[in-house]
């Protein structure tokens, strides 16, 4: 729902300004217009070549990089949320995993929790399968489909 908002968001702003090549056959028709108008190709050719059509070519030209790069920045920032999310999601898979691993390890050796600075209490469950436990965190750390 949110992609098709986004898209008729586009759609309208696409249909509000013009394309580019909608521009450059505006150019050529006007060109062609003035050109029958005047009856004078040169005088129309001279004035594209004027210093003022020059100077005014050069500010569209900025003007453009600017919106554009504002644009990427815009862009560059919506994927570098995207990384930051993914990273988010990347270290809960391995909190998890780590958790998994601790909960084996106090299961299968009640002593190696007193290292680690828990009381050495001898478990009340049984000891965990190996194979098992590899599968859980395996399953854990499986990448999503959906990414």
């Amino acid at each position: 729902m949110k992609t098709e908002k986004g898209a008729v968001r586009s759609k309208r702003r696409r249909g509000r300004w013009p394309r580019v090549g909608e521009i450059l056959l505006y150019a050529v028709a006007l060109t062609c217009a003035a050109m029958l108008i005047t009856r004078d190709p040169w005088a129309v050719l001279q004035f594209f070549y004027s210093p003022s059509v020059i100077i005014l070519l050069v500010v569209a030209f900025v003007t453009f990089l600017i919106v554009k790069g504002g644009d990427r920045s815009r862009l560059y920032l919506l994927e570098l949320e995207k990384l930051r999310e993914r990273e988010q999601h990347y270290i809960g898979q391995i909190r998890r995993a780590h958790e998994e691993i601790q909960r084996t390890l106090q299961r299968n050796d009640p002593s190696a929790a007193s290292t680690a600075g828990a009381p050495a209490v001898s478990s009340p469950l049984p000891p965990a399968d190996p194979e098992e436990c590899l599968r859980r965190i395996e399953a854990l750390l499986r990448p999503d489909l959906r990414e």
